[in-house]
């Protein structure tokens, strides 16, 4: 086990400190002594002499027996100097004192300080009192007469104002005492670290030097020693030739990594046993790794694609560059589609030692593709079906000149439907192709106006649509909401959940209209109770012309981009939409915007 060692500071410092404490502490506490000795003293002599002054007026009370004068002359004398006075025959039966009643007094005879005044003419103690039962100091003599001794006079006061006026004098030596040890304590740190600081300021730079801060010099003052500026001036000759020949390799390095950490593609460099070599921050962010410091480590414990390693295999078998698209499982959640490109690595000896892998992520691109695949059969699909009715129905009435009226209106009455259909489509497509534009290059004109007006246009126009199937629309919590937004889109927003939720909905129901506050956006929703849309379905909703029962909504005259409206408009205002549903319970779709836009 490795001793650890104390620095040299920590060797001097508390060597100095213990030295001084001893001293100053041996110091005080003699002063202290001293000073109680010299405190008690003279309160002692000052207790003997109000006691001899006291004397002549009690001796000549006491010859007369005048003992009730003389307890009231105790009581006065004591009260006005402050002292206890006891005035007692020599049997010890108290006659006088002036905190407490002779008559319940003891017999004071065999107390300390009057067995010692009888005998050697005056006495004292300091002890605990009973009779006021608090520590006090007593002094006692004798009052004589006639070479007799007629009574004892005892004069004392408290310890604790002994003690008190210590504790002054104590807190005030303690107070220099700790002023005196943090002076010392400071003069000690700085004695020791002005021997140890020259060695500290090149250990610290060594240490820097060591972790490769090769600008690190040592600079010592013009009183340090005359060993500690030579050995900082070696030291500072290593660290300039050591930083001349490492700056080259850093600023070589430096270019290969700013190029390498700048590139958009993703990146890895692996060995011939598949370990991580080297990675930059796009690979981090295509592959979605949350690990960091990966070099080192298998490729496979970080990228578990069997594509990925059988390309980076193949590459290292053969000396041409290989390309691929590959597919990634995140999570089974979705799938991320890659291109990546794989070449051997060299060495400087043209030897295979790994293989570079280079791929983009190209999922969106995908998805647009796809995206725009379905949409133009969706949009084909839905323009050719009116189309076709409305040139097979025109073709037949063409044919057939003499056809009966009612199946001449019939088919007319078709046609107009159908081209209504279509009319609604290709105006649809356009509402949507305008917000994608203006959302694109930021041309949405947003006016910060209460809500108010956007759904009681929206609840107008809906009104008599709703009226028809007899289904009441609600509006609550219409409060007075103003923000930033386009009132035109917002009511083209809410007049399609109506609608949306007037054709789903049962008949005789109603369908409210909520609209609160909610941290710092609006949500503006609206409830049916519909039939209810299966969970599968409603991550597709917002999709153009994504239907859940094609059939049904067709027949109810739907164009399948209502909804996709809804959700480009909430984009348009920086917001989004979400729906939950229940079966044969209703849906909810909610609308929520941005209070600050």
């Amino acid at each position: 086990m490795k001793i650890k060692r104390k620095t040299l500071f920590w060797k001097l410092y508390p060597s100095f400190l213990i030295i001084s404490f001893i001293s100053l502490l041996a110091i005080v506490m003699i002063a202290l002594w001293s000073f109680k000795s010299f405190y008690y003293q003279e309160r002692a002599i000052d207790l003997e002499v109000r006691a001899k002054i006291l004397t002549p007026e009690f001796s000549r009370l006491i010859q007369s027996q005048r003992y009730q004068e003389i307890q009231k002359k105790a009581q006065k004398l004591g009260d006005e100097s402050s002292t206890r006075i006891t005035i007692m025959l020599p049997s010890g039966k108290i006659i006088g004192d002036n905190k407490k009643d002779p008559a319940t007094m003891d017999n004071h005879k065999n107390r300390p300080e009057i067995a010692q005044a009888i005998l050697s003419g005056k006495g004292l103690s300091i002890r605990y009192g009973y009779t006021l039962a608090i520590d006090s100091m007593y002094f006692a003599m004798p009052i004589i007469a006639q070479d007799k001794i007629i009574g004892i006079m005892r004069t004392s006061t408290p310890l604790y104002t002994l003690q008190n006026a210590l504790w002054s004098i104590y807190y005030k030596v303690s107070l220099g005492f700790f002023i005196l040890i943090i002076i010392t304590a400071f003069t000690s740190w700085w004695m020791s670290k002005a021997l140890v600081r020259p060695l500290e300021i090149i250990k610290t730079q060594a240490q820097r030097l060591a972790k490769g801060d090769f600008s690190s010099r040592v600079e010592l003052r013009l009183n340090d020693s005359l060993e500690s500026e030579e050995l900082g001036q070696a030291f500072n000759e290593i660290a300039i030739q050591l930083n001349q020949r490492i700056e080259i390799i850093l600023n070589q390095r430096n270019e290969q990594e700013a190029v390498f950490s700048s590139m958009v593609e993703g990146v890895i460099a692996v060995d011939s046993n598949e370990n991580i070599i080297r990675i930059n921050q796009a690979a981090y962010n295509i592959l979605k790794i949350s690990e960091k410091n990966i070099e080192g480590i298998k490729l496979k414990s970080v990228i578990d694609n069997v594509e990925l390693h059988n390309l980076i295999l193949f590459a290292l078998q053969q000396n041409t560059p290989v390309g691929q698209e590959i597919i990634i499982h995140n999570d089974l959640e979705y799938e991320q589609v890659l291109f990546a490109q794989s070449a051997p690595l060299l060495d400087i000896h043209k030897n295979k030692c790994g293989t570079l892998v280079v791929f983009n992520d190209i999922t969106k691109l995908k998805e647009f593709e796809l995206q725009r695949k379905e949409f133009v059969a969706n949009v084909s699909h839905e323009l050719r079906t009116p189309l076709t009715a409305i040139q097979g129905l025109s073709e037949t009435l063409i044919e057939f000149p003499d056809l009966a009226q009612d199946k001449r209106a019939y088919f007319i009455d078709v046609i107009h439907t159908h081209s209504i259909r279509l009319e609604s489509i290709i105006e649809n497509l356009l509402t949507l192709s305008k917000i994608e534009k203006e959302t694109e290059i930021d041309e949405i004109n947003l006016v910060d106006e209460s809500i108010t007006l956007a759904l009681s246009n929206a609840i107008f126009l809906c009104k008599d649509k709703a009226l028809k199937r007899n289904i009441n629309i609600i509006l609550n919590n219409a409060e007075e909401i103003t923000f930033k937004h386009n009132s035109s889109l917002i009511e083209q927003a809410i007049i399609n959940l109506l609608n949306n939720a007037i054709k789903y909905s049962n008949g005789n129901s109603e369908i409210k209209i909520t609209v609160v506050k909610q941290n710092h956006d609006i949500k503006i929703s609206v409830a049916d109770k519909g039939s209810g849309i299966p969970e599968e379905h409603l991550t597709r909703l917002f999709e153009r012309f994504y239907r859940v029962d094609k059939a049904r909504s067709r027949q109810l005259g739907g164009t399948g981009l209502g909804l996709s409206i809804v959700k480009h408009i909430a984009l348009a205002h920086r917001g989004t939409v979400t729906v939950s549903s229940e079966i044969d319970k209703g849906s909810i779709f909610s609308l929520i915007l941005p209070l600050e836009n």
